[in-house]
């Protein structure tokens, strides 16, 4: 770094050389001021073009000691090309640590018009979530994870390894997404649609999964031994699954000991291409699966099956899903089999054991050239319909109008959630006659999430 210290020393001698002295410093003072602005500021660059160089020494040593002697490729870095270090550092990680650190921060406000405690305060707002993410791959091996932590709990997202054996196929090991109806989601908005509260929508359990693509043509086998915490009587995860002991009894929730066991997945799409006009998947999905009961010592089971319809034509997208499910558990004496419990964001609910779904969702994507500060806007309009099969249960609908704002990192979901006998709307799915039941209620929710 010799030719460093020489700079270093020419910028100060050249300062003293033009620096005016005695009765003319005072007359000069502005001049004074500005040169010695730059010569700190050159001592600055000159200090991080040190610390540059040996970082770059760090990184040659470590590409002479992982490859062989023969093969080795020192990098050598002249005085004359400082300007690629950046280049030359983003190459080495980019080949020597493949895997990709990135998270997200949300908060959200919500407005309830139900709520009569928060009605004078118009609402409130609060932390929603901070999440770590990590993804990539080295070689033929994937690996992806997610945790996240809430204000009233942490729980894992999913976590898994991978493998692609060849262009067409790709197993997964881990915690992952369950292939089942619409992927990756039912839905445009934050809220998700009504099959997510029933299990059906965005569910991550363990297990192993075959993926199999060719063209427009997708495949995906798979096996879950048991829910993604292997607790079905935790409810602090954000999957929902089969709760067993109804934490915080919250809305028809009972505690009948089930939980999911040995289930299988099958998921059939294919896609038409229609050109400049778009495209159409058009799916086919089933899973079948245990539900042992720890109270009774016995084990019943549960099905679902669902077709599928995903349309993009140019800035308009298309959902439309029929699913239907059944649970059969072997309860203990006194409980109500038209039942289940679900569990999920630290509290558990009632939810109909057999029911038929139905999904119809619109959305259209506005870019928006014109503005620096905005990508694009999509507005939608998410509906489901659930309609319970057995038991005294009532009628459930939920309606998702709003707008999702791209800006670079950031993602602002304004959603107006409309329904009645809804979940977290003020309903019960399993009570006809509990109270709020049969009155549409209405939730204004705002999520403004940085995502890196």
């Amino acid at each position: 770094m010799t030719w460093m210290k020489k700079l270093l020393g020419a910028c100060g001698l050249l300062a003293l050389m033009i620096l005016p002295t005695g009765p003319a410093m005072a007359v000069e003072q502005a001049d004074y001021e500005a040169l010695l602005k730059e010569v700190r500021q050159l001592r600055a660059q000159v200090q991080q073009m040190e610390t540059m160089e040996q970082r770059l020494q760090q990184l040659e040593t470590l590409l002479m000691s992982q490859q062989a002697p023969a093969a080795a490729t020192p990098v050598a870095v002249s005085e004359e090309s400082k300007a690629t270090v950046k280049q030359v550092v983003e190459e080495v990680f980019s080949e020597k640590q493949p895997i990709h650190f990135g998270g997200a921060m949300r908060i959200n406000y919500g407005y309830k018009d139900w709520d009569e405690t928060r009605d004078e305060e118009y609402g409130d707002a609060g932390f929603d979530v901070f999440r770590i993410n990590a993804d990539g791959a080295i070689n033929d091996w994937i690996l992806s994870a997610e945790y996240r932590f809430y204000s009233y709990m942490n729980t894992v997202h999913h976590g898994y390894v991978g493998y692609n054996v060849n262009d067409q196929w790709q197993g997964q090991a881990g915690i992952h997404q369950v292939p089942f109806g619409l992927q990756p989601y039912a839905s445009h908005n934050f809220w998700f649609s009504g099959a997510y509260y029933v299990g059906l929508e965005d569910d991550y359990d363990m297990g192993v999964k075959a993926l199999y693509s060719d063209g427009p043509l997708s495949l995906a086998l798979a096996f879950y031994k048991n829910d993604e915490l292997a607790s079905a009587s935790d409810a602090d995860r954000y999957s929902i699954d089969v709760n067993s002991s109804a934490t915080g009894g919250y809305a028809g929730a009972q505690a009948d000991g089930n939980e999911e066991t040995n289930q299988f997945n099958a998921r059939l799409a294919y896609k038409f291409d229609h050109g400049g006009a778009g495209n159409t998947e058009l799916g086919v999905s089933g899973q079948w699966g245990q539900l042992y009961n720890n109270i009774t010592d016995d084990t019943g089971d549960h099905w679902g099956g669902a077709v599928h319809l995903n349309g993009n034509y140019g800035p308009v997208n298309v959902q439309l899903e029929y699913a239907s499910y059944e649970y059969d558990p072997e309860n203990p004496l006194g409980m109500d089999d038209d039942i289940i419990t679900m569990g999920a964001f630290a509290c558990s609910w009632g939810a109909p054991a057999q029911a038929d779904i139905y999904i119809a969702n619109v959305a259209y994507t506005i870019a928006t050239d014109s503005l620096s500060w905005l990508d694009s806007i999509t507005l939608y309009s998410d509906n489901t319909l659930i309609e319970p099969d057995a038991g005294n249960q009532p009628t459930i609908w939920q309606n998702v109008v709003g707008a999702m704002f791209a800006s670079g990192p950031v993602y602002t979901y304004l959603d107006v959630i409309s329904g009645e006998n809804m979940i977290f709307s003020n309903g019960n799915m399993v009570d006809e006659s509990a109270v709020g039941n049969d009155e549409r209620t209405t939730r204004v929710n705002l999520n403004v999430g940085y995502y890196w």
